[in-house]
């Protein structure tokens, strides 16, 4: 093993720990001592979850790592010392040696109440660290619309640049506008200065969507260090279906009758309402109010077993809910809905 030097880049007053990643691994010894902070800030504030501080010896050794779990607050980190048995060996400090520190990569001054000295095996000191640096971001690669079938699960990368001065952490957030379910990467993704992070979002699609529809996905990427600073654009989902079935087709006819709730819902002025039929029926949809009285009834005829989609305006009703029952034949069903105006 040889002996790692740090490097070290000097942008307005700070040092910047070269490509904002920790130089060299930590390697364990059977030595170390405790350090911890229960004050320590980033860019004035108190350091974010997710930040990571990196301990050196004095010869450049990375003797110490850890990922902040709460915010303001780190360690215990068990910073190592030289394990004497390895000869021209140096994997950590030695007793009185002096520790530098790094805070997202960025140069950390420390603001005690301990001195910031490895003090031997065993022994535990508090070193409260600030830092600051820049914190700034763009898109390096947004995705495109995409196209999908009922019971699809979709996936949009987002890729985005680190154009600040430490390292930064990203997350994304993403919402549909039909309210559909949305997955995220799980952890944070990191990225040094001028690197890149890819992030994405899982859309699920409904499966029981009998009825092409397009539903627009609103994303977020936000900085770990400051959610003030973010990228945020949108996508859409064109769910495509076909519902032309025949009566010859009975190896495609639902398995029982069902009424599914109108889609969008809250809606304005118009809404579509799908149902399956398992037999030829006559149909007729009933709209009430919340008082109970009739305000529409649709005479929708005689229909092939099948899913079926039908549109319901409501340009003529005032804002509020609704109740619409759908008839076929010997069966009924009931749904609520909601018209915003």
């Amino acid at each position: 093993m040889f002996r790692k030097i740090i490097l070290t880049l000097v942008i307005g007053g700070w040092s910047l720990l070269a490509a904002g990643v920790a130089f060299g691994e930590v390697v364990p010894t059977n030595v170390w001592a405790n350090l911890r902070g229960s004050a320590t800030t980033y860019n004035g504030n108190p350091v974010p979850v997710g930040s990571i501080i990196d301990a050196y010896d004095p010869d450049g050794a990375h003797c110490g790592t850890w990922t902040v779990k709460y915010e303001g607050i780190y360690g215990f980190i068990p910073v190592y010392g030289d394990d004497i048995y390895s000869i021209d060996v140096d994997e950590g400090a030695e007793q009185g040696d002096a520790l530098t520190f790094y805070l997202n990569g960025r140069l950390a001054l420390t603001e005690g109440p301990d001195d910031p000295v490895w003090i031997g095996m065993g022994s535990t000191s508090e070193v409260n660290l600030s830092a600051s640096a820049a914190v700034l971001i763009e898109a390096a690669a947004l995705p495109g619309d995409q196209d999908a079938m009922p019971g699809d699960t979709v996936r949009y990368y987002v890729t985005v640049r680190n154009t600040g001065e430490g390292l930064d952490f990203y997350r994304a957030t993403a919402t549909t506008f039909h309210g559909w379910i949305i997955h995220t990467s799980a952890d944070f993704v990191y990225a040094g200065p001028g690197e890149e992070a890819t992030v994405y979002i899982d859309v699920l699609i409904p499966k029981a969507l009998f009825y092409e529809v397009d539903d627009q996905v609103d994303f977020r990427v936000t900085s770990g260090i400051d959610n003030s600073v973010y990228i945020e654009s949108s996508v859409v989902t064109h769910v495509r279906i076909s519902t032309d079935i025949s009566d010859d087709d009975t190896g495609l006819l639902p398995g029982g009758f069902e009424l599914y709730q109108n889609y969008p819902n809250p809606f304005n002025p118009s809404t579509k309402i799908a149902f399956d039929l398992t037999v030829r029926s006559e149909v007729t949809l009933e709209v009430f109010n919340i008082l109970g009285s009739r305000v529409e009834k649709l005479d929708l005829g005689d229909m092939a077993p099948g899913n079926h989609i039908i549109e319901f305006d409501g340009a003529s009703l005032a804002s509020g809910i609704y109740f619409y029952k759908l008839k076929a034949g010997d069966n009924t069903a009931m749904k609520k809905m909601a018209l915003l105006k």
